[in-house]
């Protein structure tokens, strides 16, 4: 009965995706992330308000959910960014894809846009990449300068061009370290009380964890903003 109903579920899922098309594949060496870059000839991208999410058909009656982190809407070519380091469905669909691949995806609200003027802090692990260079396509530099921590459990040799177009990231890499306590230690070497919007993504235990500390720290008074991707 289960197996029905997940069908069922998949096949009215199915018929709300819409086609896009692989137009380029790159691997962060030691290949376990990759940019995917996705034609959708259907999605008016200069609409976005909001950050967005593709809900991506990975494998039979699998789904997995992924932000779109760079566009360009004229063209409309977005860029995915999708850590594979683990043996999952999306995973596996990420490391066999290729030029020219049809896939099926939906696109959708993910997150709201700071609510008022002023710095914005972002928390996030590799996974929330997209989430945070989405976020700062949105957002003007003048009503909202941004400082993003992003923890890589791989040494990744991270390519130049986004470092040098996105100076306001800190990559933090540490292969043994422990993802909630290096942003932790980051994050409160920073004067909190000077950022309106924080932003923490990723790693569900993390993210709640961050939250709660943040919460409990006197000189934050920034509106916070959660969101949990994978446990």
């Amino acid at each position: 009965m289960a197996n029905i109903l997940k069908k069922a579920a998949a096949g009215l899922l199915d018929r709300m995706l819409i086609p896009a098309y692989v137009v380029e594949m790159r691997a962060w060496q030691p290949a376990t992330l990759y940019e995917v870059d996705v034609h959708l000839p259907s999605v008016s991208m200069e609409q976005w308000n909001t950050i967005k999410r593709f809900k991506c058909k990975v494998d039979g009656f699998e789904y997995r959910d992924y932000t779109p982190a760079i566009w360009n809407a004229e063209n409309k070519i977005c860029t995915l960014y999708i850590e594979a380091g683990h043996n999952g469905s999306g995973s596996r669909w990420v490391k066999q894809l290729k030029t020219g691949d049809q896939i099926l995806v939906g696109v959708a609200h993910a997150a709201s846009l700071p609510a008022q003027t002023g710095k914005v802090l972002g928390l996030a692990d590799g996974s929330a990449l997209g989430h945070f260079l989405g976020l700062k396509q949105l957002t003007d530099r003048q009503k909202h300068p941004m400082e993003v921590a992003i923890f890589l459990h791989d040494d990744y040799q991270l390519p130049p061009s986004l470092l040098a177009n996105n100076t306001e990231f800190d990559f933090i890499v540490k292969p043994d370290g422990h993802c909630l306590s290096a942003l932790e230690e980051w994050c409160m070497s920073k004067d909190l009380s000077i950022y309106s919007t924080i932003y923490i993504a990723g790693y569900i235990p993390m993210v709640t964890d961050l939250r709660k500390k943040l919460k409990a720290t006197p000189n934050v008074s920034a509106r916070i903003y959660s969101y949990g991707f994978w446990s």
